[in-house]
């Protein structure tokens, strides 16, 4: 299932940029800050992300992103002792949609896929990103809460990111 959806989000963006004529490829790098349970174990998240958006129309853009994030897991003193904390990594892959906001630079965005889990043990699951951005000719800024999901487990985290565009 995972490789399945990883070959077609990957065939659709392939063909997503040898048919389109205003479309924009970007890369980008992003933190994400743990909320609510899971900041207990992990402060800071890092990411990378390469994404394509395709012109709708005027104000609107849809695409695809292919990502890797890993979150840094705090160590744990238990009775004295100190359990290594062993990081959790995800390969996201999502739909973008955004909506640029008419007589500005700023957009509202939102993100769906699934976050493949890399490590083992780590099922992956729901991702879901609702943000805002700031859009010009390179540059795309954005912060956003980010929830991953799966049967109850959530990581859920503010994430903030730049990304440059080709």
């Amino acid at each position: 299932m995972k490789k399945t959806l990883l070959i077609a989000v990957l065939i659709i963006l392939g063909i997503g940029k040898s048919n389109a004529q205003d479309g924009e490829l970007a890369l980008g790098l992003k933190s994400a800050f743990p909320i609510s349970d899971f900041s207990r174990y992990s402060s800071l998240g890092i990411g990378a992300e390469l994404m394509y958006l395709n012109s709708v129309s005027n104000q609107f853009l849809i695409g695809g992103s292919l990502g890797y994030t890993t979150y840094i897991i705090d160590d744990l003193k238990i009775l004295g002792q100190t359990i290594e904390g062993e990081n959790i990594s995800f390969l996201p892959i999502n739909f973008k949609a955004m909506y640029l906001l008419q007589g500005s630079k700023f957009a509202l965005g939102a993100d769906l896929g699934y976050a493949v889990g890399v490590n083992d043990g780590n099922e992956g699951g729901l991702l879901y990103e609702p943000k805002l951005i700031f859009n010009n000719n390179t540059l795309l800024l954005s912060v956003g809460y980010q929830g991953i999901t799966n049967d109850g487990d959530k990581i859920n985290s503010v994430q903030v990111g730049a990304a440059f565009k080709f």
